[in-house]
């Protein structure tokens, strides 16, 4: 029997790193970070016992407040929801993870779903990567507007995204749907002129 290797979508595309665009002249590097795990967290952020266990498991605060994100080094958790939250983390932690809120948060009225199979990540960095994004996006990404630490869900060339401020006005992450990467990996590429 094979041996199935895991493989990224955009990995035929970006076999030789990240593409170099220009945005108005302005640089933009256009990658993806591969394989991340996530997942799906839901429960009542009014419960102590809730965000502690979390907090203790992630070592991030849950955010709670609307469309905020608690990054740390190799994990970010996501507010999606008055009670929904996604965590994504470097590939091969999210069974661990997993495990460790389900035992933390046993006996709550909780969900742990881990659904990082189902998506992946684009990373967009440089000066020019708001401008970038919005030739495709409603959202404002003037660094007044759209800072580190904000997170969106919203729409970019009609595919559904999750856009993250890493960095305000230089470094974006935006989480899609796999079927979904190739397109619009090649849309920002074309909206950039390459």
């Amino acid at each position: 029997m094979s041996e199935m290797t895991l493989q990224s979508p955009l990995a035929p595309i970006l076999g030789a790193g990240p593409r170099a665009l220009q945005v108005d002249g302005h640089a933009v590097a256009l990658g993806e970070l591969p394989l991340m795990d996530m997942l799906n967290l839901r429960g009542n952020p009014q419960d102590a016992a809730f965000t502690q266990a979390v907090a203790s498991v992630t070592g991030l605060a849950l955010p709670l407040q609307a469309n905020t994100a608690t990054l740390g080094p190799g994990r970010a958790l996501l507010w999606l929801g008055p009670d929904e939250w996604m965590l994504q983390c470097e590939a091969g932690q999210a069974a661990a993870l997993e495990q460790a809120l389900r035992a933390a948060l046993a006996g709550q009225h909780v969900s742990v779903v881990e659904v990082g199979h189902g998506f992946t990540t684009l990373s967009v960095q440089g000066p020019g990567a708001g401008a970038l994004l919005a030739r495709g996006c409603p959202l404002d990404f003037h660094p007044r507007a759209f800072q580190a630490g904000q997170v969106a869900q919203t729409h970019i060339a009609r595919t559904n995204a999750m856009v993250l401020c890493r960095q305000t006005g230089t470094d974006y992450a935006l989480t899609v749907r796999r079927s979904f990467a190739d397109y619009l990996f090649r849309w920002l590429s074309a909206a950039a002129g390459a």
